[in-house]
């Protein structure tokens, strides 16, 4: 999406894979075995995209120069697809920037997408397209895709870039998207709904958070009965809801027990507003600013509409809980959100992606 962004709690039910579970992941054995997903396949927008839209648009986008490595966020392997594929093991490469495929899989999310065939910039790179890209050449060599591989589908929000919008078709898209997808061969999913899209700066800044958050919550009671459908009638698939919209309402309410200290602001323009010449350097330090350059990790928002890199990790380490809790891993019980955000984030702290020490984002330049 290159519009706003949603979090998440996993939904599972017996046979319908859906059911609330807790708000806070818990903390996991970082033993990941269980989830042995050989590959990782992406499809969606922004909040998922990994340098396809930076390749297609030759460098244009993001078009924020506190953006890293391509990224509509501020860290390196910042998006919650690279911290959750890191934690399995797996390291898909961004399809769009040498159309190719490597062995742990790709990521067709491009910046921008709608859930048709249509991208918000006015080029035809929508969720179609990326479906497209994945299955054609699977029916060209008549392939099946891989069952063990693990399918993951954020879209929707650019949708809403319009508020006349219709979200049955948006809906209906996903689930569209979702069945094709089966119908090659896929088995294991996961889907996320979307946030309160009325919550983000650039909507406060329209004045448009009550139409944005109506459509977000039309949204996601249509979606979750969708996969609740979708979980009886295909067969043999396992269709995990990741409730976003919950997980950033919490983060909001209790933002001082997670470490934000403002769920309101873009970084990046707080930062360009007294420096317009900031700019990232190689090791993630803010570079032509000499300012004490505000700490990215206590915002909830990178820029006007996309989460920092430290929400991108809880979204992240949510995504994880609700694969082990699908996949019948033993999850310790919560206790409460503060102590269940403290150990449940550590499992993805040490993630190879992780590298910037704390204290550069906060020097004196």
């Amino acid at each position: 999406m290159n519009h706003i962004f949603s979090i998440s709690i996993a939904l599972s039910a017996s046979a319908l894979t859906i059911g609330i579970l807790p708000v806070s992941a818990a903390n996991f054995n970082s033993d990941n075995s269980s989830l042995d997903f050989s590959q990782m396949f992406i499809f969606g927008d922004s909040l998922s995209d990994t340098g396809n839209a930076f390749s297609l648009r030759g460098g244009v986008s993001p078009g924020n120069s506190l953006s890293f490595e391509d990224r509509f966020s501020n860290g390196p392997g910042s998006i919650w697809v690279e911290f959750l594929a890191s934690s399995l093991d797996l390291n898909p490469t961004a399809f769009f920037t040498n159309f190719s495929v490597s062995p742990d899989g790709a990521n067709y999310a491009i910046g921008g997408s709608v859930s048709g065939d249509k991208n918000i910039n006015g080029n035809p790179r929508g969720l179609q397209q990326q479906l497209e890209s994945f299955i054609s050449p699977l029916l060209a060599t008549d392939s099946s895709a891989n069952s063990e591989a693990l399918y993951t589908i954020w879209i929707g929000a650019n949708d809403y870039s319009d508020p006349l919008s219709n979200t049955d078709i948006v809906v209906n898209n996903i689930s569209n998207a979702i069945a094709s997808l089966y119908n090659v061969g896929a088995r294991n999913f996961l889907i996320p709904n979307l946030p309160s899209l009325g919550i983000t700066p650039l909507a406060t800044l329209r004045n448009t958070s009550d139409i944005l958050n109506e459509l977000t919550d039309e949204h996601n009671q249509k979606l979750e009965d969708a996969i609740a459908q979708l979980n009886q009638s295909l067969v043999g698939a396992k269709i995990i809801l990741l409730d976003v919209n919950s997980l950033v309402d919490d983060r909001i309410e209790n933002s001082s027990q997670f470490g934000f200290t403002n769920v309101t602001d873009s970084w990046s323009d707080t930062v360009l507003a007294f420096c317009p010449d900031a700019f990232f350097a190689e090791d993630g330090s803010v570079e032509s600013c000499d300012i004490d350059v505000p700490d990215p990790d206590e915002y909830l928002f990178w820029d006007l509409i996309h989460p920092t890199e430290a929400a991108n990790q809880f979204i992240a380490n949510e995504a994880l809980y609700a694969l082990k809790s699908e996949y019948n891993q033993t999850i310790p019980e919560p206790t409460s959100t503060l102590s269940l955000f403290g150990l449940g984030i550590s499992s993805l702290a040490i993630s190879a992606f992780k590298q910037k020490d704390k204290q550069k984002q906060k020097q004196k330049i």
